[in-house]
């Protein structure tokens, strides 16, 4: 309403001109937020958004919020438009702000909406005591990446992509998982989604599972019903691309195979540390 609102002023001030021809007009962004704004939560927030209209006058500017990892959600707007310049502010950052956004630039005269998606996340820290997580062997992080992208991602870290290697890691694993994703502010939006990445693949050799870090061949996994189907149908998928690689179900500690261009979360295996029962220790008790 307050953006039909402001429309309206602009055409009753202007009566004509506001919108020049169709062939002649454009919007310029001026600054536009970064793709990952990293904060501490308590702390404060400023990101500015702002477009100048050629041929028209300037358009409107306003946020939404929780619009998915994957930033197709349709989100909720947050109040205030502004003409032209938009500050999206916070002045003490809580846990529930850590979330996906976009700013919204949108004319009166017709034109698309220019939509620029942003993350507000918090230090992710992976394996550390923080945010309520408690002391983990598995890290789980909240970062939207494809299968080889999470692979290196935990190697960067000096970990790996976790794989859990009998009954009692795979408990571990979905424990140090659920426990993550009830407290670490980074989780927020991945409310919807239920998969994250292992660190298993078939790539040499269809139906012959092997481990990320060195292919050598698992001795034990946790299929869900009727998986792995190595489906090959789904629309988006890549010519090269079936299902050749690892997923686990966060509520139900299941395994699925999927294409490895999707986008999930995923989980890297901790370092030992003095303060965290080794897994072997964990094995034997």
């Amino acid at each position: 309403m307050m953006r039909k609102l402001l429309c309206l002023v602009a055409l009753v001030a202007t009566v004509s001109g506001y919108c020049g021809k169709r062939e002649f007009r454009n919007i310029e962004v001026l600054m536009r937020p970064p793709p990952v704004v990293e904060v501490i939560v308590g702390e404060s927030v400023s990101i500015v958004c702002s477009a100048h209209g050629h041929n028209m006058n300037d358009p409107l500017v306003y946020w939404v919020k929780g619009v998915g990892p994957d930033y197709t959600k349709k989100g909720k707007a947050l109040p205030g438009t502004s003409i032209g310049k938009s500050v999206f502010s916070i002045e003490e950052v809580e846990a529930e702000d850590i979330d996906s956004y976009k700013c919204v630039i949108e004319d009166c005269c017709g034109e698309p909406k220019i939509e620029i998606a942003f993350e507000l996340v918090v230090p992710d820290d992976t394996c550390k005591d923080v945010y309520g997580v408690g002391n983990v062997v598995y890290g789980a992080t909240w970062a939207y990446k494809s299968w080889p992208d999470a692979v290196k991602d935990c190697k960067s870290k000096g970990m790996e992509l976790a794989l859990p290697k009998n009954a009692i890691e795979n408990a571990l694993l979905l424990h140090d998982m659920m426990v993550s994703f009830n407290t670490h502010p980074n989780a927020n939006k991945f409310s919807r989604e239920n998969w994250l990445w292992l660190g298993a693949h078939d790539n040499n050799w269809e139906g012959i599972w092997q481990t990320s870090k060195k292919d050598e061949f698992l001795t034990f996994t946790n299929w869900d019903r009727k998986q792995p189907d190595n489906k090959i149908t789904d629309a988006d998928h890549f010519p090269s691309d079936t299902q050749n690689v690892a997923g686990i179900h966060r509520g139900s500690g299941r395994w699925d195979d999927s294409y490895m261009h999707f986008k999930r979360a995923y989980v890297c295996l901790c370092p030992e540390r003095e303060d965290v029962a080794p897994i072997a220790a964990v094995d034997a008790q």
